[in-house]
């Protein structure tokens, strides 16, 4: 018997069985399709994260005032003087609400100069408009969500030109300013961009009065030189300061990223095990199906081994087959939890930003994950991955068969005749 024999022998009983054999292939195709979807989803959580910090860089650390007087241009000075720095940047945030075209959208409110601003994004984006002047007259830069909020299914609310009312806790009434730019969607966890309204320092203190800000984004000359000056700042300030490093926002991703990844992992091995006794119990099924036909293939010559050889074949198909169609499915059920899990943040983030009609609501202040950025990612692909998830497919598939392909080869032909 030749190789093409024992293929169509394989293939016959698969193609007979149509519908059992699509639920046993089916099996194999969730299990692949999990472990695709799945890991897929948390190498695109951890590359969107790490796009997030490139912005900042590895040399950056974020010094947050934790007590009530905040910082002064002093400090900024005093900071910038220290060994190792490179940059020392005034940064003032809070609450605040905008208001136009009859919609109340919270925001995030930073202050900086338009260089300040170049060190936080990395790069100035511009949708369209131009970056304000640091100036005090207040004019205002629009994050990508402010300006096309969820809540209007992506329609522009805000143009270039028009006047908003900008909201402050605190402040009675509210000031009018102009818009004179948007910035392109950016999708940062750590400076929540897309949701604020960005200002000049001197503008920013005036709105909110303050004489004071409360963060000094600082870039160090090397990453080595981070965590030396970290503690050099917190020698200085004492507790009345916070220090966050982007290599520590990093660690704490990573370290979460990989336990949420093994966990996903496991559900999805354990989606290939229930695969692997299905596929086990419909071969065995087969086997004894096919039981007078084997003692009839016993009785015209086929060995022991060549009848084992036809059923580990039909199982390398179903693990085949599965594989692939698994493959697809993942990529397909991968852009579909992204997108579902996007428009939920986006959902969560217009509900919490966009107060009812008896009044004007207030977003969160300051920087970090959660800050009022809607997250929005992408899967993530590796060709290992794929191929890895195609060989698991295929040797769960054999390891189910050999039991039923052992039981097959191990008839006796007398006996199995017997079998109609």
């Amino acid at each position: 018997m030749n190789a093409k024999d024992m293929i169509w022998l394989s293939y016959r009983d698969l193609g007979e069985k149509r519908a059992r054999t699509a639920l046993t292939i089916m099996m194999v195709v969730i299990g692949v399709a999990s472990i695709i979807a799945l890991v897929s989803q948390t190498a695109g959580i951890g590359a969107s994260i790490k796009d997030s910090l490139s912005s900042l860089g590895p040399m950056s650390m974020i010094v947050t005032s934790t007590g009530q007087q905040g910082f002064t241009v002093a400090d900024t000075a005093r900071i910038a003087s220290l060994p190792g720095v490179v940059s020392a940047t005034s940064v003032l945030t809070g609450k605040a609400a905008v208001l136009s075209n009859g919609r109340n959208i919270s925001a995030t409110l930073i202050g900086t100069s338009p260089q300040g601003l170049e060190e936080l994004l990395g790069s100035i984006n511009l949708y369209n408009g131009s970056v304000y002047q640091n100036t005090i007259s207040p004019a205002a830069l629009a994050g990508y969500g402010i300006a096309f909020p969820s809540a209007t299914a992506g329609r522009q609310n805000i143009f270039i030109g028009e006047a908003v009312s900008l909201y402050v806790p605190g402040r009675i009434g509210g000031i009018t300013l102009p818009v004179e730019g948007i910035l392109q969607r950016y999708g940062n966890l750590i400076v929540p961009v897309d949701s604020a309204i960005m200002m000049s320092l001197p503008a920013s203190e005036a709105v909110m009065r303050r004489t004071s800000f409360n963060i000094v984004l600082v870039k160090a000359a090397n990453a080595s030189d981070v965590s030396v000056l970290a503690g050099l700042i917190t020698d200085i300030y004492g507790n009345s300061v916070s220090i966050v490093t982007a290599q520590q926002i990093l660690k704490i991703a990573d370290s979460i990223i990989a336990q949420i990844s093994t966990l996903l992992a496991i559900v999805a091995g354990i989606s290939l095990l229930v695969a692997a006794i299905g596929i086990m119990n419909i071969m065995l099924i087969a086997v004894f199906e096919r039981t007078h036909e084997i003692g009839v293939l016993r009785s015209i010559g086929f060995t022991s081994r060549q009848v084992l050889t036809i059923f580990l074949f039909q199982a390398l198909l179903i693990g085949v087959i599965g594989g692939v169609l698994g493959i697809a499915a993942g990529i397909g059920a991968s852009y579909g939890l992204a997108s579902v899990f996007t428009h939920a943040a986006s959902a969560t983030n217009a509900n919490a930003s966009i107060s009812g009609s008896q009044g004007v609501g207030f977003g969160g202040g300051g920087f970090g994950v959660g800050s009022g950025s809607v997250f929005t990612y992408g899967p993530v692909f590796d060709a290992g991955t794929l191929v890895m998830s195609l060989l698991i497919a295929v040797l769960v598939s054999l390891a189910a068969g050999i039991y039923p392909a052992y039981r097959a080869s191990r008839l006796e032909p007398i006996d199995a005749l017997r079998e109609l």
